[in-house]
């Protein structure tokens, strides 16, 4: 159906080249790179760039009307994995006084503009692990700490998202962990753990727009920055992001509502991009390893794999999750038999929707569709 989707490669314009370009560009002006000299544009508004649109709508929401943002990605239909840069990319990023994007290898192409920028920077996996104190969001740090929880944050979620499973778990399902398996069927679902994958980079899942709790430490450390950026207007920032607190506080309260009436409940997901969304929502996720794996990896999927699959979406799980932006013959197959067999398919989506450009709105969709789906 749709694409062969290509982790950590940028086409057409090389990267180097479009970086020298900039370099070139900047050391002929005045104000060098983004991040040095005045603290704002000549509108008196702060230039945010963002690698996705989603983490350009938390900025906004932060920002209000004293930023600027923009976002590298913002097609509806394209995967962010593969996206290339150029050296327009390049020279908006150079220019801008504050940098935005996700880390842990899902947008590899930014850290590398990056690098061609004093802007200061907020990284979002390193908010999983709290890493905000006196962090400068530095790709190497990204790398280093992307995908793990810490001890406290645990705590807090009650589920651990490293990325790989203990030996001591293999085989095994704890309810509020989406990616292991219950010991109701053991002989039955051993092999099929759906968080669990082994992507390149070897990270847990960076997809963290999906943990609600990571969002709001996200848009907290926007507005640390943006205060630093523009002091005058620190309390405003302080206050929007409280606001935006609030608001997750109703997204929680959501899943709260959707773990309470559906926990337990089965789904097999076509890739791992809402598991901690759906972990959080007490719902088992019974995806065969080898699938997840194997489109993490754009490789083929194991016979048996898909053969699995399709039997779960037959009748065995009570909602297939897809995502939409990164179709493969593999998952159609897996959609279309859910849909021959009745079983409810819920879409989401990588980066917001065309026409949205709500964070809160957007999730909040998401979860009444999965809530309505899981109703049926």
């Amino acid at each position: 159906m749709q694409h062969n989707r290509r982790r950590r490669v940028i086409a057409g314009v090389s990267l180097s080249a479009a970086l020298a370009v900039v370099a070139s560009a900047c050391g002929g002006q005045d104000g060098g790179t983004g991040g040095s000299g005045d603290s704002a544009g000549s509108d008196g508004r702060v230039q945010v760039v963002a690698s996705t649109n989603v983490w350009a709508s938390v900025v906004s929401a932060v920002g209000g009307e004293h930023v600027e943002v923009a976002s590298l990605i913002d097609d509806p239909s394209a995967d962010p994995h593969s996206y290339q840069a150029g050296a327009a990319d390049a020279a908006e990023v150079a220019s801008a006084e504050l940098l935005v994007w996700n880390g842990g290898g899902y947008d590899d192409f930014f850290p590398q503009l990056a690098e061609n920028s004093d802007a200061p920077t907020v990284v979002a996996v390193e908010q999983v692990e709290g890493a905000n104190e006196g962090g400068e969001g530095d790709a190497g740090r990204a790398e280093d700490h992307s995908g793990e929880h810490s001890e406290e944050h645990a705590e807090e979620h009650q589920h651990e998202q490293s990325g790989e499973h203990q030996e001591e778990q293999s085989g095994e399902h704890r309810q509020e962990h989406s990616g292991e398996h219950s010991d109701e069927h053991p002989e039955q679902h051993g092999d099929e753990a759906g968080h669990s994958h082994d992507h390149a980079h070897d990270h847990g899942n960076e997809h963290v727009w999906y943990d609600l709790h990571v969002v709001s430490s996200v848009a907290d450390r926007v507005a640390g920055e943006l205060g630093e950026l523009l002091p005058q207007q620190r309390s405003t920032f302080e206050d929007n992001a409280a606001e935006f607190a609030g608001r997750i506080d109703e997204l929680t309260h959501e899943v709260e509502d959707l773990a309470e009436r559906h926990t337990g409940a089965k789904i097999a997901a076509t890739e791992p991009i809402a598991q901690y969304l759906l972990a959080e929502a007490g719902l088992q996720d019974l995806t065969p390893r080898e699938f997840a794996s194997a489109i993490e990896n754009e490789t083929d999927v194991p016979v048996a794999a898909q053969q699995r699959m399709l039997e779960l979406a037959g009748g065995e799980v009570d909602v297939v999750v897809r995502n939409s932006q990164t179709a493969t013959p593999a998952t159609e197959k897996v959609v279309e038999e859910a849909r021959k067999s009745a079983t409810p398919v819920v879409d989401l989506t990588e980066t917001l929707p065309e026409g949205q450009a709500d964070y809160i709105a957007w999730m909040s969709g998401q979860i009444d569709a999965l809530t309505k789906a899981l109703d049926e």
